[in-house]
């Protein structure tokens, strides 16, 4: 039985939905799935929150050393719902760790000029380590609360880290309230560049011959510097980089300072990240290997639903955003668009939902080796593994990354 709070929650989301999805766009499943994202989330949402009452009652108050409470809960929420005041605030938090100092050491990667380089610095030294193997969800999830607490501890942000619902951009991307280019958005589309392609061809990475397949898709609408609103006036400092330039390990950490090019791509917008694939991910998904093929388009698996879904909802994010030369859709280098946060948080939201629908046998799950799909051929990944984001905070074990209300998380979506 939904609480009451729970039902007039749902009947406002759904005033939501309505009218952030034009009726001239949106098939109706689109409408349909949305709803349906949202009672799947609110189930989930009922089930957290009893467990956190049922651990206050046999705990007496200590919790059994579980700092997270219904009281304490943290409530991430969507970046259009957020006020006007409350979204300049995230962007100052950003450009603000952007003129931090780097805490690596610039004469070993010349790129990182500020604390947000220390990020990318992280994500591209272990990119074939957090892609496509066991620790990819629990990565992301760290990566993106440590960030979250940086800026908060660093730049004063007071809110929490907001996520962004692709569904209902899939359209119209460039009137999404995260990418028109005004005062209180991500920035713009990348400038329209003139193109001849009418298609263009992409092998996933990582370049194997022997395995190479390509997925076709038309060109974005942008492809060009950012060139409106915030992080128009961005400098770009790594890549981008080649999959050939880092096998052979070159010019990863290079001084390559250019803009902030994006390529907002309807086309794969609405075939990976409508509300209909959300909804596909969650209630398809009957255990973590599916689950993470679903939402990352890993070859590996081989369900018969591959050939509809090689980027996943993962990596359709990425190409939607940056392209094909966006810093946003570079594998190695994503962390350096703003938008790669907002996006990571809603894919650990779909993780989440689909987690908290049954969390006693899909937490503590695991499936993968430690490599990207198995390349090179490496052990499988276990709960007391580590995720290590040196310099910036200590190393954690991949058991306290699991939950959203254990080890250091407490917090959920709306």
């Amino acid at each position: 039985m939904i609480p009451s709070a729970f039902i007039l929650w749902v009947l406002l989301w759904r005033l939501a939905i309505s009218a952030a999805i034009s009726p001239l766009l949106a098939p109706t499943k689109d409408k349909d799935s949305a709803e349906r994202l949202l009672e799947l989330q609110a189930k989930a949402r009922e089930n957290l929150e009893k467990a956190l009452e049922e651990r206050a009652l046999k705990t007496s108050g200590d919790y059994g050393g579980h700092g997270c409470t219904l009281e304490t809960l943290k409530i991430r929420k969507e970046w259009r719902t957020l006020s006007e005041e409350e979204r300049r605030n995230y962007i100052d938090a950003v450009y603000c760790v952007q003129k931090k100092p780097s805490l690596l050491d610039e004469r070993i990667v010349p790129a990182a000029k500020g604390l947000f380089d220390t990020f990318t610095t992280l994500h591209i030294n272990q990119t074939h380590t957090i892609h496509n193997n066991f620790s990819f969800l629990h990565w992301h999830r760290y990566f993106t609360f440590v960030y979250e607490k940086v800026l908060r501890e660093e730049c004063g942000y007071e809110g929490e880290h907001p996520y962004w619902e692709w569904g209902y951009d899939v359209y119209e991307p460039d009137s999404s309230p995260i990418l028109d280019g005004s005062d209180y958005s991500l920035g713009s589309n990348g400038a329209a560049v003139e193109r001849n392609e009418t298609w263009v061809l992409w092998p996933p990475p990582p370049f194997e011959p022997s395995r190479e397949y390509n997925s076709e898709f038309p060109a974005g609408t942008g492809g060009g510097c950012v060139h409106t609103g915030p992080f128009s006036d961005m400098t770009v400092n790594f890549g981008p980089i080649s999959q050939a330039s880092y096998r052979r390990l070159e010019g990863k950490f290079e001084y390559r300072p250019h803009c902030l090019r994006r390529d907002l791509n309807p086309y794969i917008g609405q075939h990976y990240l409508a509300f209909n694939w959300s909804v596909w991910v969650i209630e398809e998904s009957t255990d973590v290997m599916g689950f993470q093929a679903r939402i990352t388009g890993d070859r590996r698996q081989g369900h018969s639903n591959y050939q509809l879904n090689k980027f996943g909802a993962h990596g359709g994010g990425h190409y939607f955003g940056g392209g094909m030369n966006g810093a946003f859709s570079d594998l190695y280098a994503s962390p350096q668009d703003p938008l790669f946060f907002p996006h990571h948080a809603q894919v650990d939201r779909i993780w989440a939902i689909w987690q908290w629908l049954d969390i006693e046998t899909r937490k503590d799950t695991l499936y993968g080796t430690l490599t990207y799909e198995n390349l090179p051929p490496s052990r499988k990944g276990t709960l007391d593994d580590l995720i290590d984001l040196t310099p910036i905070t200590d190393p954690v074990q991949i058991r306290d990354t699991v939950d959203v209300i254990d080890g250091p998380f407490c917090y959920f979506y709306e």
